[in-house]
């Protein structure tokens, strides 16, 4: 009987397919998306043109955010500008450029600021976090991590045109310069020069073009 019923869903999702095919849903999916970021357009600072978020995002504190025109958000993201943590307050301000495309489970975190410039790619799951709880301090290792005050050593810096790898994790006070590479999974502590490549955990500069 089970296979009997998996057969006839087999079928059906078989003939769906002629009526619903993959550019079709592509197509869909892309006016859902639209829609989707014009439901979030009034809620940031500022918003260019063309601007595609995929839904959905967890979005925090977008009136501190900004995302210039042809932009791409993928979806899972989470954009989070903190104004307050506990009794802490922070001006935080989160700048993406024109055509930057920052990809799918990404995470973008600020209490102070990340300017991310123009033409940036990103690949899936990379991380922007320009804080942390607490300072590594033996006497606040014992307090439970949730409760830490939150802390930035600085803010990061993106320059134009940067190609950011998956898994990338880029932690505060980083200027990374133009045209830059950073390679797949690695962790950038400091700062990135212009036109290098850098890859590793730390990373580290590889070549200088």
């Amino acid at each position: 009987m089970k296979r009997f019923f998996y057969s006839i869903l087999y079928y059906c999702g078989l003939v769906f397919s002629y009526i619903f095919n993959y550019n079709t849903k592509k197509q869909f999916n892309h006016c859902i998306n639209k829609l989707y970021t014009s439901w979030l357009s009034r809620f940031f600072r500022e918003i260019g043109k063309n601007v595609v978020i995929e839904s959905t995002i967890e979005l925090g504190g977008a009136k501190y955010i900004s995302i210039g025109d042809n932009s791409f958000i993928g979806k899972n993201t989470i954009l989070a500008a903190h104004d307050n943590f506990l009794s802490q307050k922070f001006t935080p301000k989160i700048e993406i450029g024109n055509n930057v495309n920052i990809g799918k489970d990404s995470n973008i975190s600020c209490i102070n600021l990340i300017r991310i410039g123009n033409g940036v790619r990103m690949g899936r799951k990379v991380m922007i976090n320009d804080n942390s709880h607490g300072l590594p301090e033996k006497g606040m290792m014992d307090v439970q991590p949730n409760l830490r005050p939150l802390y930035s050593k600085g803010a990061i810096v993106i320059e134009d045109n940067v190609w950011i790898g998956e898994m990338v994790c880029i932690l505060s006070n980083v200027h990374i310069g133009r045209g830059a590479i950073i390679g797949v999974g690695s962790i950038v502590t400091k700062d990135v020069p212009a036109y290098s490549i850098a890859v590793g955990n730390p990373a580290r500069v590889v070549k200088q073009l």
